[in-house]
């Protein structure tokens, strides 16, 4: 155990002490800190902005068949927007081509030149990839029809504005296993991504680690000092600890940068606060799997990487460990997208203990799972964990002074089995 806690100091601070680390956990902190806290000074003018429209300056045409006219219908349209007279909608008088020409350098924002309420033609220069201007209009335009319809047919002012104003109101009840998918699809999402991320980042700095000690023959002393189990475990949860201290330190930042700001996510920004107002359990189970399947891939990266002599051969030795992976990343966030999380497939994952820690994390977040079903997957993930330990650290004792081509699988297989025998 002395031997387990030498090493394991010993490799947690190496990642503490190195630059790129820290500059990275420094410049991420630095980044979502400043980028959290933009919402402050754009807050006043999206609290304003209610349409989209405030601020331009809109010249309107209106067609003689309409029955009203220019002056009228901009005054309509400024009151179904509650801006004042003139703010945003403007009586036009000139032709086509002189509105055309008050456009093109820049007198109007906009020029509108009406048929009816339901026809009309949109003077403008570039159309913005988020431009709004057609949908706000439309549903003014809109309103305005059916009233004045409803007006002319002989309803009074007061039925008009009964109807329009009319609300479908909504009690959503679920049952105790239902889950709101669009609540928790961008929490879901980004936890996944993080897990994704921590994994094979992390899993690779550990089995470069092994095969850099072992490609410039340091690990034939480290060999004579430590047990062989000792100095892979001792790695494995030094690089673990090591990466869970950098993503609770950006996390936090992102926690107490978002808690400084939390008034100001108003309007479209508002859906930030379901990151930050995760329930205590999903928080805790996303924890489990964080540290789960972060041990059962780390455990099998540097059992592998134990096998090379030259760092050159590493990357050929950890791509079955690092492709299972990605398959199982892709499977997860198809399932993800589509919403189609308690299919058979998925289910199958949530047990097997290389694929549950993301599999019965999206069930758990979006899908309809019994507590049963999250506990049999905790056991099965941990017996997994300790399972890939047991047997990496096998691997590992025979590989750590294995040197020349990496062994077959039968190979390493049959060297497993003799050294049992010993």
């Amino acid at each position: 155990m002395k031997q387990f806690f030498a090493v394991f100091e010993y490799e947690m601070g190496t990642y503490l002490k190195k630059r790129p680390f820290q500059i990275v956990t420094l410049l991420l902190m630095v980044l979502i800190a400043v980028g959290l806290t933009l919402p402050r000074f754009f807050a006043s003018s999206e609290e304003s902005s209610s349409t989209g429209l405030e601020g331009q300056f809109i010249a309107v045409v209106a067609s003689d068949k309409m029955g009203v006219t220019s002056e009228q219908l901009s005054a309509m349209l400024n009151q179904s927007l509650g801006a004042g007279e003139g703010e945003i909608f403007q009586p036009y008088s000139g032709t086509r081509e002189k509105l055309m020409q008050d456009v093109e350098e820049g007198n109007y924002n906009d020029g509108l030149l009406f048929d009816s309420f339901l026809q009309y033609t949109r003077i403008t220069g570039t159309v913005s990839l988020y431009d709004q201007f057609s949908a706000v209009l439309q549903e003014v335009l809109l309103q305005n029809y059916r009233a004045q319809a409803m007006a002319e047919s002989g309803m009074s002012q007061e039925q008009v504005q009964q109807i329009l104003s009319a609300q479908v109101q909504e009690t959503l009840e679920q049952t105790e296993s239902g889950k709101n998918q669009a609540n928790s699809y961008l929490f879901t999402y980004l936890l996944i991504m993080l897990l994704y991320m921590a994994i094979i980042f992390y899993g690779q700095m550990v089995a470069s680690s092994v095969a850099t000690e072992k490609s410039s023959r340091a690990m034939e002393l480290l060999i004579t000092s430590a047990r062989p189990s000792s100095l892979m475990f001792g790695k494995v949860f030094g690089a673990g600890c090591a990466g869970l201290l950098q993503f609770v330190l950006i996390l936090g930042t992102a926690y107490g940068a978002y808690q400084i700001n939390e008034p100001y996510y108003t309007g479209a920004m508002s859906v930030m606060k379901s990151l930050f107002n995760l329930p205590v359990e999903t928080l805790l189970f996303a924890l489990v799997c964080f540290v789960m399947g972060f041990f059962i891939y780390a455990f099998m990266f540097a059992a592998l990487a134990s096998l090379v002599s030259r760092l050159e051969d590493l990357s050929n030795v950890i791509t079955p460990a690092t492709m299972l992976f990605v398959v199982v990343f892709f499977i997860v966030i198809v399932a993800l997208n589509t919403g189609e999380v308690d299919t058979p497939l998925m289910i199958a994952c949530s047990y097997i203990p290389l694929t549950s820690p993301m599999a019965m994390f999206v069930r758990f977040t979006m899908g309809e799972v019994a507590v049963w079903e999250v506990a049999v997957s905790v056991v099965l993930m941990a017996a997994g964990a300790a399972a890939l330990g047991y047997l990496g650290a096998a691997i590992y004792r025979v590989g750590v002074l294995m040197y020349g081509k990496p062994p077959k699988l039968s190979g390493l297989f049959a060297m497993l089995k003799n050294q049992q025998k010993i």
